[in-house]
């Protein structure tokens, strides 16, 4: 999904990224009723039917709209699943691969990055800084509030970004 991302992103530019923004809203909210309920989780089997098609999506979107693994494949996988740190943690870790794939493409596909380079390198070293305290985190803190930090802060980060966009 990342490698066709960023090849159609190289030929159509961001025509996803309001489509996207609405569909993780609409996910974020989903998630904040979900850690609202007061309901004991229920173990559900998450198959490959399921998790094939939105890792796809999910690798598709983040290089064509950039940022659609993490909040697409996260929310859409915690919508389904109760496991909130193994989900976290899983998504994280099939990022490093998505990226390589990606970067590989647009390695490729654009001539070379000239000045943003050093923009490239520092996202690299936050991610590397990021990931093990996001283990932490994950690995302390209660459920259901992981669960409604997550939904809250992708339903307002893609408000703003459809409000940007939009007016």
């Amino acid at each position: 999904g990342g490698i066709v991302g960023a090849l159609l992103l190289t030929e159509f530019g961001d025509l996803l990224e309001i489509p996207v923004s609405v569909y993780l809203v609409i996910m974020g909210v989903l998630l904040v009723i979900k850690a609202v309920r007061n309901s004991p989780p229920k173990p559900k089997k998450t198959g490959w039917r399921f998790i094939c098609p939105v890792a796809a999506a999910g690798g598709m979107l983040d290089a064509a709209g950039g940022g659609g693994w993490g909040p697409v494949v996260t929310s859409t996988m915690l919508a389904r699943s109760d496991d909130v740190a193994r989900t976290i943690g899983t998504v994280n870790a099939a990022e490093f691969f998505v990226t390589v794939a990606e970067t590989a493409v647009f390695s490729f596909a654009v001539a070379s990055l000239g000045q943003r380079w050093t923009e490239v390198v520092f996202l690299i070293l936050g991610g590397v800084c990021a990931a093990p305290l996001a283990t932490v985190v994950c690995k302390k803190a209660n459920r259901r509030l992981l669960l409604l930090l997550v939904g809250l802060l992708v339903t307002g980060l893609n408000i703003y970004k459809l409000c940007t966009k939009l007016f």
